[in-house]
């Protein structure tokens, strides 16, 4: 045995626990005991294993725990949550989902994951994996139950984000108990077919994204002992997720345009569902990140703001456009392809001119808080869902799945914001693929 710690190379000089935004030296990492004795953890309660500084390696250069049994599994020092490996390597982006009561996020989450890890593939040479399969049960749970039932013919519909369960962990700081979101991280790599194959150090990510049930943005929601959604103000990008179904407005003008059944007379399930007003939680989001960051009220915020306007079959008659088309240009030599930037600017401004129309109000929020605001339409389903005679619950049949633009607002803020990962192109001034080595203009 030996009582030296081992040399890694690659690591990152600092580390970001993904629950409570610690950043530490890799040297102070906590290994998870394994010995079935070592449990009680001082942090996280006798349910689960002790954490520890290591003293001792095996030859293999495994951490030994103080029954000698090796150890591989990582925690952070401050609330000793686990890590995964890939942030010791791969500096993580955060994104944060965020959204009213019941507008659709886990199933918009569900598609697209679910469309992600076949699109990055398909067309850009990149690999969208779990990096850790543990924090992603929950998710992958959803793209199972949507995309891989055993009946395709039987209508399924997804649980609702909870303010409490498997999303959030809880940590015992003396007395007080703390809880925190659990984020699900994702790993973006090239594949030998990627322009940048041969530095996948430079271009390869880790992605962690956080899904808030709506409740945790309601005014006064925001604790000290229970700070869900401080990960806004770490977020490489915000999407807001927007409901046009919750909005008497634009029910209004769909009347006898759709028989989508949320655009309908929805008072008593609204009621039911807690449904607020959808610009109250943009605006409480907004208020956060100024406090949380310490940004003054006078500046906007730099980070992109993506409007994902949800549910976009139930409303595409008020745009009159028919299904979104994928934004992709053909390569003749192959894979990769590239992003018809153009193609989601247009249609961003259109979605923002019926917005502003019917609901001003949501723009005014959005632009009066970000310097950078998109409006990106989606479709998680693709097509409205069905009413269960049993249950009267609202439900889904798998096999009549087929997501629009689910993955646009990740892949446009891949290309916009992070350099060298997805050729783009201006299809008004060019229509050859160029290699994202600077952002596109805005739209």
């Amino acid at each position: 045995m030996s009582t030296v710690t081992p040399i890694q190379t690659g690591l990152l000089a600092r580390v970001t626990c993904p629950h409570c935004w610690h950043r530490f030296p890799p040297e102070e990492t906590l290994f998870v005991s394994q010995h079935p004795d070592l449990h009680n953890d001082a942090r996280l309660g006798s349910e689960h294993q002790q954490r520890f500084l290591p003293t001792r390696f095996n030859v293999q250069g495994a951490a030994l725990d103080s029954r000698g049994f090796p150890c591989h599994d990582l925690a952070c020092p401050h609330c000793h949550l686990s890590v995964p490996r890939v942030l010791f390597e791969l500096e993580p982006h955060f994104f944060s989902i965020l959204g009213a009561p019941a507008c659709g996020k886990s199933y918009l989450l569900a598609a697209m994951a679910w469309q992600l890890r076949r699109t990055l593939a398909k067309q850009f040479c990149l690999t969208f994996n779990d990096a850790a399969p543990t924090f992603n049960h929950h998710l992958n749970h959803y793209e199972e139950t949507l995309f891989l039932a055993p009946d395709q013919s039987q209508l399924v519909t997804l649980s609702k984000t909870e303010e409490q369960g498997d999303l959030y962990s809880e940590v015992l700081y003396g007395d007080t108990r703390v809880r925190y979101p659990a984020p699900f991280v994702f790993a973006l790599r090239p594949l030998e077919t990627h322009p940048h194959a041969s530095q996948p150090e430079k271009i390869s990510k880790s992605l962690c994204l956080y899904d808030n049930a709506g409740e945790s943005f309601l005014p006064g929601s925001d604790r000290a002992n229970s700070p869900v959604t401080r990960h806004i103000a770490q977020s490489k990008a915000l999407f807001f997720c927007y409901d046009p179904t919750q909005d008497q407005r634009l029910r209004r003008a769909c009347k006898g345009k759709t028989d989508d059944p949320q655009m309908q007379d929805r008072a008593t399930r609204m009621a039911r569902e807690n449904v607020v007003r959808q610009d109250t939680i943009l605006l409480e989001a907004a208020d956060r990140i100024r406090r949380f960051s310490g940004m003054s009220q006078q500046v906007k915020h730099q980070a992109p703001l993506i409007v994902v306007v949800t549910k976009y079959d139930a409303w595409c008659s008020l745009l009159g456009t028919g299904p979104l088309e994928p934004p992709f240009v053909n390569n003749p030599a192959g894979p990769p392809h590239a992003l018809d930037i153009d193609r989601i600017d247009q249609m961003s401004r259109k979605v923002r001119e019926l917005l502003f129309d019917l609901t001003p109000e949501i723009v005014t929020a959005a632009e009066g808080f970000a310097s950078q605001v998109i409006y990106i339409p989606v479709s998680a389903m693709g097509r409205g869902p069905e009413v269960d005679a049993a249950s009267g619950m609202l439900g889904i049949r798998p096999q009549d799945i087929r997501p629009q633009w689910v993955e646009m607002p990740l892949l446009y803020v891949l290309c916009r914001w992070m350099k060298g990962l997805i050729p783009y192109i201006h299809s008004r001034a060019s229509s050859s693929p160029a290699n994202s080595t600077s952002p596109p203009r805005r739209p």
